[in-house]
């Protein structure tokens, strides 16, 4: 992979430590705190592991962060996340993540760092949303989950093509 990217030409600090954190902890973590509902994504999985990056809504900056660097250290030693995975070995009290992959017509109001990152190299990455369990254990797609819960978590795989 790192043999087709092209590294962006950082225009702002903030650009400096999206480059530095992909180099130093394979991936950055962008959080959109001022969204409804908040969002985080990764940016440095697909240029060093050859995986998916990943989005996550409804989460405060603090989980969302945690829990994608939960994920990067699983894909880091090896592992593979594809759309459709449910794993229950990372977060505490049995509660699951599911993986959804997100569709491109996606990108553009979510993962515009991302887009500015691979930008210069032409690769179409793929990106998975991380979806997370309401307190009884039921997911966004699950009948009986909470009404807050549906409504922190857009399925992006539903409702954009």
């Amino acid at each position: 992979m790192q043999d087709q990217f092209e590294w962006p030409e950082p225009e702002h600090e903030a650009d400096e430590a999206i480059l530095r954190n992909v180099r130093k902890h394979g991936c950055h973590i962008t959080g959109i705190a001022d969204a409804d509902p908040p969002f985080a994504f990764s940016i440095g999985l697909f240029l060093n592991y050859g995986h998916p990056e990943l989005i996550i809504f409804g989460q405060n900056a603090g989980n969302a962060q945690a829990i994608i660097n939960l994920i990067r250290d699983r894909v880091a030693a090896g592992h593979k996340f594809v759309d459709g995975d449910i794993c229950n070995e990372m977060l505490e009290d049995g509660y699951k993540l599911g993986f959804w992959q997100v569709p491109f017509g996606a990108y553009p109001a979510y993962l515009g760092t991302a887009i500015w990152f691979y930008w210069k190299s032409r690769l179409k990455f793929p990106c998975l949303q991380v979806v997370w369990q309401d307190v009884n254990r039921r997911f966004p797609w699950e009948a009986d989950c909470s009404a807050a819960v549906k409504k922190d978590q857009p399925l992006l795989k539903n409702i954009v093509s």
